[in-house]
């Protein structure tokens, strides 16, 4: 699909071009959100809201960069502004978090396959390590929460995130130091 093609025909209204560009976009912008914001219902609900956005001004957008490195400014944008909004960062935090590399198609592009290499691993974990890893490191609990809700030790729970951390670790060697850039989750 060309996007000079669809950006024409998208301020024409032509809504199943609208459709094939949300499809080919929506997943990815949301994982690019995620790199701000934790919650995945705020990053879906920032992309629909630039979707939404883009329909009700197509006529008059003037996009001078490729669509897709349009969305990805929107998605950053919005992000930032909701964390400025929420007041839950320092101003520190909030300028670290300006900096865009220049290649930022590619950015998002390996982020999206981080985020589908980093899913597969997970799902590769046995079912007693994945739930303790997910447990800690996506819900924020504490290894003895997570021991009491599972009704083990917790020298347990830390053998089995350890274990989680080793095999996530070999399945994304390749990926190492971008797992670490992007999700922010240690996996030393």
């Amino acid at each position: 699909m060309k996007e000079d093609i669809t950006l024409d025909q998208l301020k024409q209204g032509d809504h199943k071009v609208f459709s094939r560009l949300f499809i080919l976009y929506y997943r990815d912008l949301v994982l690019f959100a995620g790199r701000y914001l934790p919650e995945q219902e705020a990053c879906e609900d920032i992309v629909q809201d630039i979707f939404l956005k883009i329909w009700h001004l197509r006529r008059s957008l003037d996009i001078n960069v490729s669509l897709r490195a349009y969305l990805i400014g929107a998605v950053r944008n919005r992000c930032l502004n909701e964390l400025k909004h929420r007041r839950l960062t320092s101003m520190t935090t909030v300028e670290s978090l300006t900096w865009m590399p220049a290649r930022v198609e590619e950015e998002a592009v390996l982020y999206s396959e981080l985020s589908e290499r980093f899913a597969k691993a997970l799902r590769k974990l046995p079912d007693p390590c994945r739930e303790a890893f997910e447990m800690n490191r996506f819900r924020r609990m504490k290894y003895q929460e997570i021991a009491d809700m599972l009704g083990i030790s917790k020298r347990t729970v830390e053998v089995r995130i350890g274990k989680a951390l080793s095999l996530l670790r070999t399945e994304l060697k390749d990926f190492l130091l971008l797992a670490m850039i992007f999700s922010g989750i240690s996996l030393w």
